[in-house]
């Protein structure tokens, strides 16, 4: 099992060993791979390699064994059989959007399955389910989950289900300089803006100097990106993401508001390579980062991560990296480990840190930043 599948399976819908994922595996049993689509669940034990997977998070990618497919790609509009295995953690409304997005993905008579816990809302998931497809059965339970099953008929209200797949929301924040984000189900803090994020604007807010390269590390639809490329307008702005969804948004985002010049946008599980072509000329410049770090994430991953900044910073003073934490004892011991300097601000329910480093592992000469100009990614 490799680190990021490790990180990755201890959440609904990608866990092999919930029970859920036991009635699926019983119910598909003999069905062609190639007939089924996995609606950004885990891999299914019995199902092959033809099988097609969207995945929500690049780092799925990862020896997943059915074909993976992003989330902002269609599947088709083949498939027999539809798998939604909820992710719970993402919210109700990312669950029923995996459900209208396999119920389309099916054809007539091909067959949408869930299972879904009763703690979990599984009722509510059920008459959603039938106010859908016109009719779904619960024809299995096991350890509290409920295996539905419905077929997708005349009664289909494709109407319905197409809402269901361009669901959006709107972020309004006066907070973010007048820029507004478009935002959807499955993106992290997808209807407001996270008081986390709100507390690292404020802050950063505070700097007395312009910053001329900023990373946005975990820039999600991309908040933190377009305010400090608004905030600082001759400066240039990295933000990374692993969530799929989220990265097609903040590019969307940032090229409403004509930012995408200076915005740059990547798919990554952290830093990009510093030799990536679209980037190369940002690694060594960066005088500020912000980071809101994962809340779950393990100590090795947030220690790669802590490592991976570091060799991005610009060999200055000023150099900083401002990351938001709800609880400060564990980044604070790993930057002190990567051999930062730290200055804690502690806030109600949240503390800011302030890290810097007397020298980067790594630095580039400082004339390729203003002979370069951003790639598209």
């Amino acid at each position: 099992m490799t680190r990021n599948r490790a990180r990755l399976t201890h959440v609904d819908g990608l866990n092999p060993a919930d029970p859920g994922i036991g009635l699926i595996s019983r119910a598909v049993a003999g069905v062609s791979s190639r007939e089924i689509l996995l609606v950004c669940s885990g891999d299914v034990p019995g199902v092959g390699a033809e099988a097609t997977r969207l995945i929500l998070d690049v780092r799925e990618r990862e020896d997943t064994v059915a074909r993976a497919v992003s989330v902002t790609e269609s599947p088709g509009e083949n498939f027999g059989h539809a798998i939604v295995w909820p992710r719970s953690h993402l919210g109700k409304d990312f669950t029923i959007w995996c459900l209208a997005t396999g119920a389309l993905a099916l054809r007539e008579g091909g067959t949408l399955w869930c299972a879904v816990r009763k703690a979990k809302g599984a009722q509510s998931l059920t008459d959603e389910i039938g106010q859908m497809m016109g009719e779904v059965d619960v024809i299995g339970r096991s350890k509290g989950y409920r295996l539905l099953r419905a077929r997708r008929g005349l009664r289909f209200d494709q109407a319905r289900a197409r809402a269901h797949v361009d669901a959006h929301y709107v972020i309004d924040d006066e907070a973010l300089l007048e820029i507004s984000l478009w935002s959807a189900p499955g993106v992290f803090s997808r209807k407001e803006l996270d008081a986390g994020t709100r507390m690292l604007i404020e802050h950063a807010n505070r700097l007395t100097w312009a910053p001329s390269v900023v990373v946005d590390l975990g820039c999600g639809v991309g908040p933190l990106s377009l305010w400090a490329a608004r905030r600082w307008s001759h400066g240039r702005v990295l933000g990374v993401d692993s969530n799929l969804r989220a990265v097609a948004l903040a590019r969307k985002n940032a090229q409403r508001y004509g930012l995408n010049e200076r915005v740059t946008i990547m798919v990554g599980d952290g830093m990009p390579p510093r030799s990536n072509p679209a980037v190369a000329h940002l690694a060594g410049h960066v005088e500020l980062a912000l980071v809101n770090p994962p809340t779950h994430a393990d100590p090795h991953t947030l220690g790669r991560l802590i490592r991976e900044l570091r060799e991005w910073m610009a060999p200055t003073k000023r150099s900083v990296v401002l990351m938001v934490v709800s609880r400060a004892g564990r980044m604070m011991e790993l930057l002190t480990r990567a051999g930062a300097e730290i200055q804690t601000y502690v806030h109600p329910h949240y503390t800011i840190l302030e890290a810097r480093w007397k020298e980067p592992e790594r630095s580039m000469p400082l004339d390729s930043l203003s002979s370069s100009t951003d790639s598209p990614v």
